[in-house]
């Protein structure tokens, strides 16, 4: 039995420019990470659809649906609003910057950029992710023994009442039955 290789994260490329596609691609392809691509943002939707990615690295500037419209879809969709989605993009303009990040974007970076900037900050929101999952099975898991407590308690107290009831008709039977002193 053969074992799949394990990847470092499965990573959504979204860009119009194929030549920004291709050295995006070939940089994480090489570090490990599982890389799918698109060249629109209607394209990024369906394929986000199909499977999701634990990131997306997505261009600002795209025809049709831009990077802008892209994320406000996806943040406003409770079953891809938790993906990180990283905006990276020659425009260094603060309005598009403050928009992206108003819109739920989790990191922002400019064009031309450093390989080293890149995997860094994509490491940074992938061990977030991980994070994320071991705490939220951590905060079932308590759930989880909190509703086991609960009953319990339920249980223990249902058996005290009993408990208590039965005392009390035993020592009434006891009263009833005993002889007086006076006999």
């Amino acid at each position: 039995m053969t074992e799949v290789p394990q990847t470092k994260g499965n990573i959504l490329l979204v860009d119009d420019l194929p030549e920004n596609l291709q050295l995006l691609n070939d940089l994480l392809v090489n570090l490990g990470y599982s890389v799918r691509s698109a060249t629109s943002g209607k394209l990024a939707l369906r394929t986000i659809q199909a499977k999701q990615p634990d990131v997306i690295l997505l261009d600002l500037k795209m025809p049709e649906i831009d990077g802008h419209q892209v994320c406000a879809t996806l943040k406003s969709q409770p079953e891809t609003q938790d993906i990180p989605i990283i905006f990276i993009s020659a425009i260094n303009d603060t309005f598009d910057k403050v928009r992206a990040f108003q819109l739920g974007a989790v990191d922002y970076i400019t064009k031309p950029f450093q390989s080293e900037e890149v995997v860094a900050r994509l490491e940074t929101q992938l061990t977030i992710q991980r994070q994320k999952k071991i705490l939220e099975a951590e905060i079932r898991k308590r759930l989880d023994a909190e509703e086991v407590l609960y009953q319990s308690r339920a249980l223990l107290s249902s058996i005290l009442n009993t408990a208590l009831d039965g005392i009390a008709a035993l020592q009434a039977c006891l009263l009833y039955t005993s002889p007086s002193p006076r006999d």
